[in-house]
């Protein structure tokens, strides 16, 4: 009948297999039950306790279990307590006693869970604790972003405030009159415009051309087109004067054709490129002069169709 009792014990405080802790108590062997009354008095605490951990009464279940322990201190309770303790919240209580119920019982028959629920537990903490970290370093980085964007304000602010003050020092001065700090090249200029001994010969070599220079110029290639046209002339008065051989020795009208067009082509490439010599040398020396003396007299070539020569304008000197 003894044994009877603490089967059904056993059995019913298995079955309660999910409370939390209160404290834990001293390990102790298994007992033997030798008072039926304690036995039977356990189990009404054990049912009692059932019950209360079913409604969610976490602590009440503790108690009663703990009640249950008193009088018959079976290892089977302590997990019980620990059931109790541990979805009361009080994590800490419940591992300390599932580590006291897997010392005092190793092998027993909730020994497998008790220790599947530590593993849980110390596995919940480490991804917890792995999650508050990465929250942590999260939170650490957008500080470190806020003070970096906050620091580009504060100096945008300083420069726009510099730039305030320097434009209204700037009004300030062009009021009293005062020279503006990006006026200093025109002064600079300004002094430089002036006379300087020191700098007489390097002004000299910096003069812009004189007035007759244009003329030179003009002068030159009109000397050089004239060239062109003497060499053209010449060479058609060659070829008509071959042409006019030939016509001697046999004559022949397409020949003769030929010779009187050289011979006007020549003509009017030697009268042209005289005068466009003639001028150019005319323009030439007219430029020196002109450098010597602005005088107001301009001369430029003219050519037309029939006409070429120069127009000279203005007074003589």
């Amino acid at each position: 009948m003894m044994r009877a009792w603490l089967r059904l014990f056993v059995v019913a405080a298995v079955s309660g297999a999910a409370a939390p802790v209160v404290h834990a108590q001293p390990a102790a062997p298994v007992p033997v039950v030798t008072d039926k009354t304690k036995a039977k008095t356990a189990k009404q605490y054990v049912d009692a306790g059932l019950a209360a951990q079913n409604t969610g009464d976490y602590d009440t279940a503790i108690t009663f279990y703990t009640k249950a322990y008193e009088l018959v201190p079976h290892p089977v309770l302590i997990f019980n307590i620990a059931q109790a303790t541990r979805l009361a919240g009080r994590i800490d209580d419940a591992l300390a006693l599932y580590a006291r119920y897997l010392a005092a019982d190793p092998s027993g028959a909730q020994a497998q869970t008790a220790r599947d629920i530590v593993a849980e537990i110390q596995t919940g903490r480490a991804s917890e604790a792995r999650k508050a970290d990465d929250a942590r370093k999260a939170e650490a980085a957008r500080k470190a972003d806020d003070a970096r964007k906050a620091d580009e304000a504060r100096k945008a602010d300083e420069a726009r405030k510099a730039s305030e003050a320097r434009k209204a020092d700037d009004t300030r001065k062009a009021a009293a009159g005062e020279p503006h700090p990006a006026s200093a090249p025109q002064v600079a200029q300004a002094s430089a415009s002036q006379p300087n001994p020191d700098r007489i010969q390097a002004a000299d070599s910096d003069a812009p051309a004189g007035p007759g220079r244009m003329l030179r110029l003009t002068g030159i290639a009109t000397g050089a087109a004239g060239v062109v046209g003497l060499g053209i002339g010449i060479g058609f008065a060659v070829h008509g004067s071959s042409l006019a051989s030939d016509v001697q020795k046999q004559y022949d009208p397409q020949k003769v054709d030929a010779g009187n067009r050289s011979n006007t082509i020549a003509a009017v490439g030697i009268v042209a490129g005289g005068v466009l010599v003639a001028t150019g040398v005319t323009l030439y020396v007219w430029g020196h002069a002109k450098d010597r003396r602005a005088d107001g007299v301009a001369l430029a070539p003219m050519v037309a169709p029939q006409v070429a020569g120069l127009v000279l304008s203005g007074s003589l000197p």
